[in-house]
């Protein structure tokens, strides 16, 4: 009768590590693409063994965010245009499809939220808030994943936008290119009111593509 919480404690320690490090490993404040990481530095600032975060590792590898190459350690992906490029092709199916999705399935509840998000965009370009634009725009995101009613196309989105998130770190961003991509949202949501599938997902790959431009200049 004992046994059953113990597994218990064990399982939820792992799931904790593995929530930790990814959230440390994707913040960009402390890793940069390509770094090498320490699985001893990790347990010791979480308060855990090893053998917690080893697992959390090698989920993050399967996901690809991190990289174990034998003798030599575990390391964040770098940045390289030609494998953001692959997982830009994948995202702007994707994202393409799920806009489609969206259109035919949105509600009006659905549909005002997204309006919000754009307004709070806005907002925040005009005051140069970064942090309060960075959380409307993943409501946007989030909110449209949401409409399209596709767990299969929201599960590999996320892991795909937590490889780019990976590879490209904190990249600065001007408030003029943030406010093209509070217009690109904006397209998006115009063909969402209307109805229009094709629209919606036209617009929607063309502001993946837009963005992929972006950070290959950069």
């Amino acid at each position: 009768m004992t046994a059953a919480p113990q597994k218990l404690r064990r399982s939820t320690l792992a799931v904790d590590a593995y929530v930790a490090v990814r959230d440390l490993l994707l913040d960009g404040d402390r890793y940069a693409p390509g770094d090498k990481i320490s699985v001893e530095e990790l347990a010791g600032d979480l308060g855990v063994s090893r053998s917690p975060v080893w697992s959390a590792v090698a989920r993050l590898e399967a996901e690809g965010i991190v990289e174990v190459t034998p003798r030599q350690g575990v390391f964040l992906i770098a940045f390289e245009p030609a494998r953001l490029a692959t997982v830009f092709e994948a995202r702007e199916a994707l994202e393409g499809m799920a806009a489609r999705l969206a259109a035919r399935r949105i509600s009006s509840d659905e549909l005002a939220a997204l309006a919000d998000s754009i307004d709070r965009q806005s907002t925040a370009i005009q005051e140069q808030n970064r942090t309060a634009y960075d959380q409307a725009n993943l409501q946007f995101h989030h909110g449209l994943l949401d409409a399209a009613q596709s767990p299969a196309i929201k599960k590999t989105l996320s892991a795909l936008y937590a490889q780019t998130r990976a590879m490209c770190g904190k990249r600065a961003t001007s408030f003029d290119e943030l406010q093209a991509n509070r217009d690109e949202h904006d397209a998006i949501l115009r063909a969402l009111q209307a109805r229009d599938e094709e629209e919606a997902e036209r617009t929607a790959r063309r502001h993946v593509a837009e963005l992929l431009k972006k950070l290959l200049q950069s």
